[in-house]
């Protein structure tokens, strides 16, 4: 089974190989990768997120969604006006005709430049149904539809002459999903530091007031935390972190 620095190491090593191929991956290349590693299930839905959470597309990759019905009464006030205003937009394009699609997908294989064109305006549409689907709390809609539109435009450069429909959408799901896993880890990493901060200020204000080394009980009291979580925030920290608190509990 492998360690914690070893897993740690095969994960940059796999970022790497995806600056290589240009921020993308296939999910074969990945279970391959990891093939001798004996990673569970868990284990590899975590490296998924964290590919995602560096903006590499995984191809052959699907994030499970819920396939209840989208409830738009999720939205805040400020994503309603932006759907509606932004679909209101889309109304005066041109309407999509019967085999219209099928017929501009095999020109833009051929990397037709109208038919890219006309494309974007036909999947517009698609592009705001996946947002609304995959968008979470915390997350501004407008922001999904964007990184969908993005994606929409980046995969019509990249057509397989197979299955070129699914791929378009599902490139379009995973720019989402991509943008949605680096907010989140970004709001992760800002907690993490404003509670290595928070911690740091408070082992210097306790130990200027008392004079003395602080235990781990104290300092929890202080902070209204558990020790348990405490040292969460000191493994996260590092080994700084570590030494400034040894050195605070010894002197």
């Amino acid at each position: 089974m492998i360690d914690q620095s070893q897993f740690r190491k095969k994960l940059e090593e796999l970022l790497e190989q995806a600056d290589v191929q240009d921020k993308r991956l296939t999910n074969e290349q990945i279970k391959e990768f990891f093939a001798e590693d004996g990673l569970t299930e868990e284990q590899m839905l975590l490296v998924y997120d964290f590919l995602m959470s560096q903006k590499i597309v995984v191809s052959g990759y699907y994030k499970q969604q819920t396939t209840e019905q989208i409830d738009e009464s999720k939205f805040s006030d400020e994503e309603k006006q932006y759907l509606a205003e932004y679909t209101e937009d889309l109304k005066a394009m041109k309407q999509e005709q019967e085999g219209e699609r099928a017929e501009l997908l095999e020109k833009a294989v051929a990397q037709d430049a109208l038919a890219k064109s006309r494309l974007i305006e036909l999947y517009l549409p698609q592009v705001v149904e996946i947002a609304k689907e995959l968008h979470e709390e915390g997350i501004y809609l407008g922001d999904c539809v964007q990184e969908g539109n993005v994606s929409l435009i980046l995969a019509l450069d990249m057509l397989p002459e197979d299955d070129a429909d699914a791929f378009i959408q599902q490139e379009i799901r995973q720019g989402i999903l991509a943008m949605m896993e680096e907010h989140k880890e970004l709001k992760r990493r800002d907690k993490m530091e404003n509670q290595v901060n928070n911690l740091d200020e408070t082992l210097h204000k306790m130990a200027d007031e008392k004079g003395r080394g602080i235990t781990m009980s104290e300092l929890a009291e202080h902070m209204k935390i558990s020790e348990d979580e405490i040292l969460d925030i000191i493994k996260l920290a590092g080994e700084e972190m570590y030494d400034k608190f040894k050195e605070y509990k010894d002197n």
